[in-house]
């Protein structure tokens, strides 16, 4: 983000008594002895820092970096400077097998703790799927993979006990390997996470609170890899964890939000962002419902329920589409489908009995926040962002319907060959002025310019170009088809015969 964006999100926060920012590091910090790290464009600054941490003290908030010291580094390992670190070649996952990278933490640490003032530093260590299978293969086939984990993040530990801060950790591989929490330094916190809903976290709680150490619950706003958040995990992964944690003792709560993909923006998150406030700050279980009523007041300040009602009407699409069994709105799944694929139209046929209720709800929350815009007198440019995660849903939704509609037109004018005026139909309803191939073209450069508008407004220019090469790509696809539709009905003028359904991409799912 921007700094100015930061600051906004930082005051915001703090106005729900949210005290503790975090900046997750993997690469995206200028290092002066390391330059070749930061991306150019797309990282901290010192000075930023600087200009940040006084800032966030006016509100009562600590910022901790959390500087990755084991996985998710391959944004450094890509670098020849750094292979010879790398657990696997090019991999992600520093290798405990190289002297070398214990020299590395130490230098990157040594240039960002002077810049943070607050009590914790947060050294990551989760999600090290490769460790064993490169460098430290040996170490780990005799030592055991538990072992040779807990000696790294005791090995960070000492390297930065110098700075006299209290470390945090993610617990995920500690779960794993229970028998060696009680190697672990006393004073460091265990971030135990867990970001889908449960009956029940005992697991992510109970061993490490058995070993007496502190930790912190950290549940999550499940906005990663989504057009929207998924509330319906996002709510009740909050609600019982954080409950739980609480009555464990736990000394905090890290609710979190991530940008896999790099698509996600932050604008769409303030609702599950605030439930964590409440769930956390209010003893005992925090009342989902409780908090839907009061939620367009406490950040819009509208007397109404508008705006919490088209948040939730967007939210629908993740029931309706794992009802027929694709999960939810996701990125990899529903976001980017090509209807003239053959692959991909079995997705959208799959889409297709939902589509049509999918649509209306979107639709219906587009109208609960444009005809009430003028109610919000705070935050009204994040209806923005909703508005524009429901339009990307109703297209989804618009791409199943289409598909079909377009596959049946092309069906009937290819078993009517002799009949030129039946056959002309089809290219005038699927490639006409106002055809619906001209539809799909229209709204992804609509969906692409109002995404660069939204993005611009949080975030610096870095990484954008990875996101709109994606709309580009969405934008050829109806442009390309347009084409094969123009050409085949030239042709059809000609010699009286139209290709198959299956030759202009337009063959009915099975």
């Amino acid at each position: 983000p921007t700094t100015d964006y930061i600051k906004r999100q930082i005051r915001t926060a703090a106005e729900y008594k949210i005290n503790l920012y975090s900046f997750y590091i993997e690469h995206t910090y200028a290092y002066k002895n390391e330059p070749l790290i930061g991306p150019p464009g797309g990282s901290l600054t010192e000075d930023e820092v600087k200009e940040l941490v006084k800032y966030a003290r006016q509100f009562h908030v600590d910022i901790v970096p959390e500087q990755q010291t084991f996985g998710h580094l391959h944004h450094v390992l890509k670098f020849e400077k750094y292979a010879d670190m790398a657990e696997t070649t090019y991999g992600h996952v520093l290798s405990p097998a190289n002297p070398k990278t214990y020299e590395f933490i130490k230098s990157l640490y040594a240039e960002i703790v002077p810049l943070y003032p607050g009590p914790f530093l947060h050294v990551g260590g989760d999600e090290t799927a490769e460790l064993g299978q490169g460098q430290s293969k040996e170490l780990v086939e005799k030592e055991g993979v538990g072992r040779v984990y807990f000696d790294h993040m005791k090995k960070v530990s000492e390297i930065l006990a110098p700075y006299k801060k209290r470390l945090m950790f993610w617990g995920d591989i500690a779960l794993n390997h229970p028998e060696f929490l009680k190697d672990l330094p006393k004073d460091i916190i265990v971030m135990s996470w867990g970001y889908n809903a449960a009956p029940s976290f005992t697991r992510q709680i109970k061993p490490f609170r058995d070993a007496g150490l502190d930790l912190m619950v950290c549940p999550g706003v499940n906005n990663w890899n989504r057009i929207f958040p998924n509330l319906d995990q996002a709510i009740p992964n909050i609600r019982v964890f954080t409950h739980e944690g609480q009555k464990a003792g736990a000394i905090g709560q890290f609710n979190t939000t991530w940008d896999d993909y790099g698509d996600a923006l932050f604008g769409m998150t303030w609702y599950p962002v605030v439930y964590g406030a409440a769930a956390a700050w209010q003893e005992g279980d925090s009342d989902p419902e409780r908090f839907r009523a009061a939620f367009d007041w406490a950040f819009f300040r509208n007397p109404g329920d508008e705006f919490s009602r088209a948040i939730w009407k967007i939210n629908s699409a993740h029931a309706l589409l794992a009802s027929v069994g694709l999960g939810d709105a996701n990125y990899n799944t529903v976001a980017w489908l090509n209807p003239f694929d053959p692959n991909e139209r079995k997705t959208l046929a799959r889409i297709q009995p939902i589509a049509h209720q999918m649509r209306l709800n979107e639709e219906e929350a587009i109208e609960l926040i444009e005809k009430n815009r003028s109610k919000a007198r705070r935050n009204g440019d994040l209806l923005d962002y909703h508005v524009f995660a429901a339009r990307r849903i109703d297209f989804v939704g618009m791409k199943a319907l289409y598909a079909k509609v377009m596959a049946d037109a092309w069906q009937e004018a290819y078993e009517n060959q002799d009949t030129p005026g039946r056959v002309n139909r089809a290219p005038s309803k699927l490639n006409g002025v106002n055809g619906l191939l001209q539809d799909g073209r229209d709204y992804t450069t609509s969906l692409a310019a109002e995404y660069r508008r939204l993005w611009l407004a949080e975030n610096r220019p870095y990484w954008l170009g990875n996101v709109m090469a994606l709309y580009d790509r969405e934008t050829r696809v109806w442009i390309d088809e347009i084409e094969v539709i123009r050409r085949a009905g030239v042709a059809y003028r000609t010699n009286r015969l139209l290709p198959p359904a299956e030759a202009v991409g337009l063959k009915t799912a099975p």
